[in-house]
């Protein structure tokens, strides 16, 4: 897991591949002061659609941020996608990796209203600098990000 080079990777077979694009906004890739890395940014923005494109700085959690987001653009339910990194990721059953350079995949990310208000649901998977995989659901408020964490989410009409 982690960044793929497109100019350095190859693919040995073909993988079909399902995604969500925009016309109007895109990740561009700039020079971020914060963290000294070259990293994807959103831009742009588009009054229609149902979607939205979301950076996660550091130090702040996931989830909550996602939570945040939606709340203030009127999304009460929607599919999270994203890649990015956590400080020493905590798992709703307690479990912490113990690593500060950590590279995250959503494998199935949710946003519910319930009774609490709006939760966001993310099942990820986790890679150590060991290589080691971790697969849980990531606990609401515990899971920084560490250098960035780049988000789609696309809202759930009538539902």
């Amino acid at each position: 897991m982690g960044h793929v080079l497109p100019f350095d990777s190859v693919v040995s077979r073909p993988i079909p591949v399902r995604g969500y694009g925009s016309a109007t906004a895109t990740f561009d890739s700039v020079s971020d002061p914060e963290t000294n890395f070259t990293l994807f940014s959103a831009k742009g923005e588009s009054v229609s659609g149902n979607g939205i494109l979301l950076r996660v700085r550091p130090n702040e959690d996931v989830g909550m941020a996602i939570e945040e987001v939606c709340r203030k653009h009127g999304i009460e339910s929607a599919h999270i996608y994203g890649i990015g990194s956590i400080n020493e990721p905590v798992f709703e059953d307690g479990h912490r990796v113990a690593c500060l350079a950590t590279e995250i995949a959503i494998e199935n990310g949710l946003l519910e209203n319930t009774a609490d208000g709006l939760r966001a649901s993310v099942d990820a998977a986790v890679v150590d600098t060991e290589g080691v995989i971790y697969h849980g659901r990531l606990a609401r408020g515990d899971n920084p990000v560490g250098v960035t964490f780049e988000l789609v989410i696309i809202e759930k009409r009538g539902s």
